[in-house]
């Protein structure tokens, strides 16, 4: 999975992750149901599949919501479902002054980013468990990768890479697009 922002949003996310703290990462809902499992070929495949939302600040706490949505394949042809799951999980961020009213920019482009990454080791370990009770091995899911997006030089069509490796804390790399 890749997590991958404009150095723009990136300033964005880190002006309001400097003055919020996570406080609460809680599982808000769930569905997950066994399909194909019989006569399922491995090797299995995963695809994954999220989007969040941020609700108003209420009280000095920012809540948003992230959605992920795993179905795991065989390796028939063609592949068949064999196992679906789709969850949400509440994340709140008590704010250190609860006057502050972040830009729409910054709450943007942190519930892209910081919310996604801070909240999936949680996603990770419930499709595990889940998998396992249903009596299924797929495969486990892939690692957050954190990748700069590529911009294009002024002069030409080349693409070049904005930073090889940001320089920011792991809690504020950012924005989600599905392998």
């Amino acid at each position: 999975m890749i997590i991958s922002q404009k150095p723009e949003e990136i300033r964005e996310a880190l002006a309001l992750l400097s003055k919020c703290e996570l406080k609460r990462v809680a599982l808000r809902e769930c569905h997950a149901s066994a399909e194909a499992t019989k006569d399922a070929k491995g090797p299995f495949s995963v695809r994954v599949s999220h989007n969040s939302t941020a609700n108003t600040i209420l009280d000095g706490i920012l809540r948003i919501e992230v959605r992920f949505q795993i179905e795991s394949y065989d390796a028939a042809d063609p592949p068949r479902i064999i196992f679906n799951l789709q969850c949400s999980f509440a994340l709140d961020y008590e704010l250190e002054d609860r006057s502050l009213q972040p830009s729409a920019e910054s709450i943007t482009a942190f519930k892209d980013g910081n919310a996604v990454f801070n909240c999936w080791s949680y996603v990770r370990e419930f499709f595990q468990s889940i998998a396992s009770r249903m009596e299924l091995a797929p495969p486990p899911l892939p690692l957050l990768r954190v990748v700069p997006q590529v911009q294009k030089n002024e002069g030409g069509d080349h693409p070049r890479t904005v930073r090889r490796r940001p320089t920011i804390p792991v809690e504020s790399r950012s924005a989600p697009t599905p392998e």
